[in-house]
């Protein structure tokens, strides 16, 4: 859509699916917990506990459910590192409110969970039936969301960068050497592509270099140049992370570091989102700040 990917030129309406609310509404109304949980295991709790350690590390899990009967609901927990060998009931802990979640909790809420705690237990009607780890962030439904946002996290680093430097003077910005790397992917690239532009083929780093150079976008966004700089070094590091793990993405993240730049990811799209609407909404500007030319 080139210029026309934000706002119509005709309507001057906001496109539908541009917006990170749009994004984020997706995974709030329709990819739940019940999508990524895993159902709980559980031992009786007149079992042995090296019966019940056994049942954990065939599975490869940390914790099970206790309950007093088969059929019967959970009562308690245990935890793989705990267990000795006495009976199972010695070692079984109360569940308390707060590790427990509805299957219905958004995706997109569970960062916030799990940062408070390394697990869940997932509530499906009246009954506890899964659980969810720190470990099963790295299933797709998770990494969709992570790949939606960080994908549009650099859209809006293109319309900045358009927007602070004028005319394509941030191309006097770029060392000679980023600027021939860039233009050689722009021409393996553009094939029948008449809307890709070279900034679209400057790298990541380079696109945060320029926005950090700039006091005006600094200001209006409220980043130090060294504040900014360690955010784009992080939504990179989980960029990095989805492109090229095969099983996890937290590995080489520590897990505070992930939540905190999850979050600065969503407040920047959601103040990036209002500012290009506002400047948008002034009628002239529009344009200058949405068309992403070479």
């Amino acid at each position: 859509m080139g210029y026309q990917l934000w706002v119509s030129p005709v309507t001057g309406y906001r496109r539908k699916g541009t917006r990170f609310t749009t994004l984020r509404k997706i995974f709030i109304d329709n990819i739940t917990a019940r999508n990524i949980y895993e159902p709980l295991l559980c031992c009786p709790v007149n079992s042995h506990a090296n019966d019940a350690r056994e049942a954990l590390r065939v599975r490869d899990f940390d914790v099970a459910g206790v309950k007093k009967t088969e059929d019967g609901e959970v009562i308690g927990y245990v935890k793989a590192v705990d267990l000795g060998d006495e009976d199972l009931g010695k070692y079984v802990r109360a569940i308390s409110p707060n590790l427990l979640i509805s299957d219905s909790t958004p995706i997109a809420e569970i960062f916030s969970v799990l940062s408070e705690m390394d697990f869940a237990f997932v509530v499906c009607g009246k009954h506890i039936s899964g659980i969810i780890t720190k470990a099963d962030i790295n299933k797709p439904p998770v990494r969709i969301y992570l790949f939606g946002m960080t994908s549009l996290f650099e859209m809006h680093l293109n319309v900045w960068v358009n927007h602070y430097y004028r005319e394509n003077s941030w191309t006097e910005e770029v060392p000679e050497q980023r600027m021939q790397e860039a233009s050689k992917i722009y021409e393996l690239r553009k094939g029948n592509n008449q809307e890709l532009s070279l900034l679209e083929c400057l790298q990541l780093c380079d696109k945060r270099d320029l926005l950090a150079k700039s006091q005006r976008f600094r200001e209006d966004f409220n980043f130090s140049r060294g504040s900014f700089d360690s955010f784009v070094k992080g939504v990179e590091k989980i960029r990095n992370e989805l492109a090229h793990s095969q099983y996890s993405i937290i590995a080489n993240i520590e897990w505070p570091r992930l939540i905190e730049i999850i979050s600065r990811t969503e407040a920047f799209l959601t103040s990036s989102d209002d500012q290009v609407e506002s400047i948008a909404a002034e009628g002239n500007e529009f344009q200058d700040l949405l068309i992403a030319s070479v």
